[in-house]
């Protein structure tokens, strides 16, 4: 599989996508492969942040041409078990219980643009570019595009991207919330970003991101949830330890 895992720093890993000559297009191995590696890094306590990025000056261009050319030669109860088990990496990604951080330079189209938006934070450079081309094959978006699309554009801009099939370059894609930085070295800022994240305790991140996830419901079921995650929080071990350290700085500033 042409993937790599690497460890820069305390608490951060970083998975590359490496099939530069292709645009890091998903062929049959990453598409088989990554479901496992990602389930993998998610039991792995030694990843606190996880950040992903494409080798060679794209994210990622979708799938590859020579799976997209075998469509269609399956059974219909094949192509549904197959489909399952690959669209379920955009999943394993939004539901990480780290937070997640997307370099983007160049194409994130298709699947592509599912694994980019399926992150926390997204950092893109001036090449930056988001498509949904699905429809230009008579196709419709899959890897949960649809579903990721909406909430981070909204419907009425996520349908026009959907239907129109065209691309959106870094600029937009920051004003519509696709983006949430555009620097010239993508990789570099979300390492910095990662470090500074991977300094959060990791049960407090993962219930956060748990609560916002899960925020799409009354604003009474939000502080209930809340409720619940805060009296689990407040007698941790990790909560006494930080909260002796800010006394202390307090008290030393007050001196």
């Amino acid at each position: 599989m042409d993937a790599t895992v690497t460890f820069p720093s305390d608490g951060v890993a970083v998975l590359a996508l490496d099939r530069p000559h292709r645009r890091n297009a998903l062929d049959r191995a990453l598409l088989d492969g990554l479901p496992d590696l990602l389930s993998e890094l998610d039991a792995d306590d030694r990843v606190r942040v996880l950040v992903i990025t494409g080798r060679g000056g794209a994210f990622c261009a979708g799938g590859d041409l020579d799976v997209l050319a075998a469509l269609g030669a399956e059974t219909p109860d094949e192509a549904r078990a197959r489909m399952a088990r690959e669209f379920d990496t955009a999943r394993l990604l939004l539901e990480f219980r780290a937070p997640t951080v997307a370099a983007v330079d160049g194409a994130a189209v298709g699947a592509g643009m599912a694994l980019a938006l399926a992150c926390d934070l997204r950092i893109g450079s001036p090449d930056a570019v988001f498509a949904s081309p699905f429809i230009r094959m008579a196709l419709v978006p899959d890897w949960g595009v649809t579903w990721l699309l909406t909430r981070a554009a909204g419907q009425a801009r996520a349908t026009e991207i959907a239907l129109s099939a065209r691309k959106v370059g870094a600029a937009e894609a920051l004003l519509i919330g696709l983006l949430d930085d555009i620097v010239p070295a993508p990789l570099d800022e979300a390492l910095a970003r990662a470090q500074r994240l991977a300094e959060a305790d990791p049960a407090a991140a993962a219930a956060t991101k748990r609560l916002i996830a899960g925020a799409t419901g009354t604003f009474q079921e939000a502080i209930d949830a809340e409720i619940t995650d805060q009296l689990r929080a407040v007698r941790s071990p990790e909560f006494a330890r930080r909260m002796g350290e800010w006394s202390q700085a307090v008290r030393g500033r007050s001196r």
